[in-house]
C-alpha cells in the first residue's frame, strides 16, 4: 500500500485497488499527475480496511473486479455500499463477463472502464464521475 499522495485537503482521494502492481503504478501515476490525492490497495481486504479506516476523506473507489482473495471488486464494493449506500464506486477490467447480472448492471450505468486504457481515457472516466469537469486542475 502506498499512500505516500494521501492528501487531507480539498483534492479528491481516489482508493484504487488492483492487484496487478503495473496497473497500481500506472493508474496512481497518471491520477497524481493530474492533481487527485490517491491511495492504493493490491487486494479488495486491504481496500476495505482502508475504507474503514478513513472513509471520510475518500472521495471515491476506482477497483479492479477481478482480484484474488476473499473479496472481488464487486464484493468490496457491495460492502461499501452496506454503510455509505451512495459512495461512488469506479471499476476497471480486463475480463470479460457474459451473464453476471452484477456486472451488466455496471456496464449499463457506464462505471465500468475496460483495460487496456490510456491516460486520457482514465482521466475522462474518472473526471466524469467525480464531479470535476476537467480531470485537471
Amino acid at each position: 500500500m502506498d499512500n505516500s499522495s494521501y492528501r487531507w485537503s480539498t483534492i479528491p482521494n481516489i482508493l484504487v485497488v488492483d492487484d496487478e502492481p503495473f496497473i497500481l503504478q500506472y493508474v496512481r501515476h497518471v491520477l497524481q499527475h493530474s492533481n487527485y490525492g490517491v491511495v492504493t490497495a493490491t487486494d479488495a481486504e486491504q481496500a476495505w480496511a482502508i475504507f474503514e479506516q478513513r472513509r471520510v476523506r475518500i472521495s471515491l473507489l476506482l477497483t479492479d473486479i477481478v482480484m484474488p482473495g476473499l473479496m472481488d471488486g464487486l464484493d468490496l464494493a457491495a460492502k461499501i455500499r452496506q454503510v455509505e449506500p451512495t459512495f461512488p464506486i469506479l471499476f476497471m477490467t480486463g475480463a470479460i463477463f457474459e451473464g453476471d447480472p452484477r456486472v451488466a448492471g455496471i456496464m449499463e450505468e457506464n462505471l465500468l472502464l475496460r483495460k487496456p486504457f490510456f491516460p486520457k481515457q482514465l482521466l475522462d472516466f474518472v473526471g466524469a464521475r467525480s464531479g470535476r469537469d476537467s480531470p485537471i486542475f
